[in-house]
């Protein structure tokens, strides 16, 4: 059983899922569901998206000929605690841009630098695909991953009433720059 008292925030590292095992593919696909839940209800959350199909979008980040992405995971106390998604993204103005897919923590490692640690990982990861600008997509009730991303430089750039949506973005110096 995990505890967050078996580690301090500085033992936490990240690094890219393991693509040779399904494990670590159904831990990331569950815990993209809870993350449905947690914003959306139990009964949206839920039933949005079947666990294929979840499971399914996992492996698609990871498959370089329908993506360019990645899927990272934090660990702790020998735990995957948190993870996020990253992807390269057509924008409005046709350019390409940063998108973190979804980012989750596990309740109880919350609030001890992991959903920092993988928003750094996730920055340097798209530096190195010389993306400039960074982006997420989340409802509108979603305050605390609205509230994390502010803590980094993004702002709310756009608001759909109508899909109770936001997208914040953030731009990043050019490499070398």
């Amino acid at each position: 059983m995990f505890t967050v008292d078996e580690w301090a925030a500085q033992d936490c590292s990240v690094r890219p899922l393991r693509r040779d095992t399904d494990v670590e593919v159904n831990l990331v696909a569950e815990r993209m569901r809870l993350t449905l839940i947690e914003v959306l209800g139990h009964e949206t959350g839920a039933e949005m998206y079947s666990m294929d199909w979840l499971r399914a979008r996992v492996r698609w980040h990871l498959d370089p000929a329908q993506c360019t992405g990645e899927v990272f995971v934090a660990e702790a106390a020998d735990a995957i605690v948190g993870h996020t998604i990253v992807r390269l993204e057509p924008s409005d103005d046709g350019e390409l841009a940063g998108l973190f897919s979804t980012i989750y923590v596990i309740p109880e490692a919350r609030r001890r630098g992991v959903a920092d640690a993988l928003i750094q990982r996730g920055e340097a990861w798209f530096a190195s695909q010389h993306m400039t600008t960074l982006g997420t997509s989340t409802s509108v009730t979603n305050s605390r991953l609205i509230a994390l991303f502010e803590k980094h430089g993004y702002a709310i750039v756009l608001h759909v009433p109508e899909s109770r949506m936001v997208h914040l973005s953030k731009k990043l110096a050019p490499l070398g720059a």
